[in-house]
């Protein structure tokens, strides 16, 4: 019977998970995931934006969560907007908890005057969930003696429209803007219940520092040679609230970085450790490819040794026409 009662709270727990409460994705280098980040980065570039990311997270543990995503991004200066298509693809745990997600992104710039411009974006897309019935093992099954098939009435998948929002101001050198994402609150249950996925709040900024750069016509530095940037990204969805904090240091084409992922003495409840990882990156940064390799350090009571920590890459790779005499202020925030 004991056994039995435990076989039945990890239904409990397992359909707790499906009604929507599992792991956000997310990317450590959400820099070189802009247009996720934040719509209103769609056709941030002077050129067309292709990227690839890809993470591997706590990989020592089975049913690691694996995310990969493609987009394509353009900046149509005769009407001021960017466009954009996003693609991901996400799979968690051993039940193999996949969501699938395809969305159409836009972007409007207003130039307020030479120095600063701003920007708002608007995402929307479908999202199909689902999950491998077949790899699942519930309590009647383990009560029947292992009988192949279980009675519980779980679908293999769902779909669903899912909308995000969001603003970006920024200048040569400095940048800050927010996102808010499933702002149509999506069903996203697997059973035959309610199960509303909340909205997700993001808010990052961050400043270059011009080290030794070559001049322009204005007379400042470009900071393609050598500069510090400083950078933040804070994520909040319902009580559970993330900060990241790092440094990049850019040197000619090279890029090394690291950044801090928690917030300690911040915890939504008493038995949360809100410490997450400590991430290393580096990467290559040239005018029309970026890539870029970091690894998290899990510091949380999981511990690095049992999770294998996180790996991660990004690619990007522009296309871009023939130079123009006048180009749009750029935003100079990190590339991973």
């Amino acid at each position: 019977m004991k056994g039995l009662k435990i076989a039945y709270l990890f239904l409990a727990v397992l359909l707790t998970g499906l009604q929507g409460k599992a792991q956000h994705y997310q990317f450590s280098q959400f820099y070189a995931a802009q247009t996720y980040l934040n719509p209103a980065f769609t056709g941030a570039t002077s050129c067309t934006r292709m990227t690839l990311n890809c993470r591997n997270q706590w990989s020592n543990i089975p049913g690691t969560f694996t995310t990969y995503q493609v987009a394509v991004d353009h900046y149509a200066k005769s009407i001021n907007s960017g466009i954009g298509l996003i693609f991901f693809s996400d799979k968690a745990g051993s039940g193999n908890l996949k969501t699938t997600q395809f969305s159409a992104l836009y972007a409007y710039q207003l130039q307020i005057n030479r120095k600063y411009a701003l920007r708002a974006g608007f995402s929307a897309g479908g999202v199909q969930r689902s999950i491998d019935y077949s790899s699942l093992v519930f309590g009647d099954q383990i009560a029947r003696g292992g009988a192949a098939s279980s009675v519980e009435n779980i679908a293999v998948k769902t779909t669903y429209f899912d909308a995000s929002t969001g603003m970006l101001f920024y200048s040569e050198n400095s940048w800050a803007g927010f996102s808010i994402n499933h702002i149509n609150r999506p069903n996203q249950s697997l059973l035959e219940q309610t199960s509303k996925l909340p909205g997700d709040f993001k808010l990052h900024g961050g400043h270059k520092f011009v080290l030794d750069g070559d001049e322009t016509e204005s007379g400042r530095k470009n900071g393609e040679k050598n500069s510090v940037t400083l950078a933040f990204n804070y994520k909040k969805q319902q009580k559970f609230n993330q900060f990241d904090l790092g440094v990049y240091y850019s040197k000619n084409l090279f890029v090394i970085g690291t950044w801090y992922r928690g917030i300690p003495l911040w915890k939504p409840y008493s038995w949360y450790q809100n410490n997450d990882a400590l991430v290393l990156l580096i990467g290559l940064s040239a005018d029309k490819v970026n890539i870029g390799y970091s690894y998290d350090i899990t510091l949380s009571k999981l511990s690095n040794s049992s999770s294998g920590g996180s790996h991660e890459i990004s690619m990007s790779y522009q296309i871009c026409a023939a130079k123009k005499k006048k180009k749009p202020i750029l935003i100079s925030c990190p590339k991973f």
